[in-house]
């Protein structure tokens, strides 16, 4: 199975084989995921007495990058939306997510506004693990929209893993400058065990 996800008879990914990797120590998406967990603690950090927040993840899987930052900061006043088309990510999400104020997962097509339209804007939107698994119109039409998603003084956390045929993250990183949006540092995640 590659990182990039395990095909099913018929070509669908299937996305639960394809999230096994975040528990695989040696695999790159474990690593990015320490990485983007590191982040979102920061952002939820800064705004920590501030509030009520509004949090949205795009194809947030069983949220296991948001929902264990949200747990470690239950005085934190947040409206959580996470939006998961696989019926069976979506579920371990509410599991996951069971005893968590605020937090709501939705199972539905990130990729309609509609899902979502009525929790926009957000401080924080995460679009982890979606870029990789798009078409590069489809990324450029989402960073384009980034900036109506987000409220004045928003975060976007935001993945893009690179590929021997080729590395868009800088690519989509101008995109996201060209949008209004100012860049922050970006962290490489190697691909090899360390």
């Amino acid at each position: 199975m590659s990182e990039r996800g395990a095909d099913e008879p018929g070509g669908k990914t299937d996305w639960v084989a394809w999230h096994s990797s975040y528990s695989d120590a040696s695999s790159s998406l474990s690593r990015r995921l320490a990485v983007v967990r590191v982040r979102i603690g920061d952002v939820l950090d800064a705004v920590e007495g501030r509030g009520p927040i509004r949090i949205l993840s795009l194809c947030a899987g069983d949220g296991r990058d948001l929902l264990p930052e949200l747990a470690a900061r239950r005085a934190l006043r947040a409206t959580t939306t996470l939006v998961e088309r696989d019926d069976r990510l979506a579920a371990a999400a509410r599991t996951a997510a069971s005893g968590l104020a605020g937090v709501q997962i939705r199972q539905g097509d990130a990729g309609d506004t509609a899902t979502f339209r009525d929790v926009l804007p957000v401080d924080l939107l995460l679009l982890c693990g979606i870029f990789g698994n798009i078409s590069t119109a489809d990324i450029h039409a989402t960073v384009t929209a980034v900036p109506s998603m987000l409220a004045t003084g928003g975060t976007v956390i935001w993945t893009r893993g690179w590929f021997a045929h080729e590395d868009l993250r800088p690519t989509i990183r101008d995109w996201f400058a060209h949008a209004g949006l100012m860049r922050s540092p970006s962290t490489a995640i190697p691909s090899a065990s360390v």
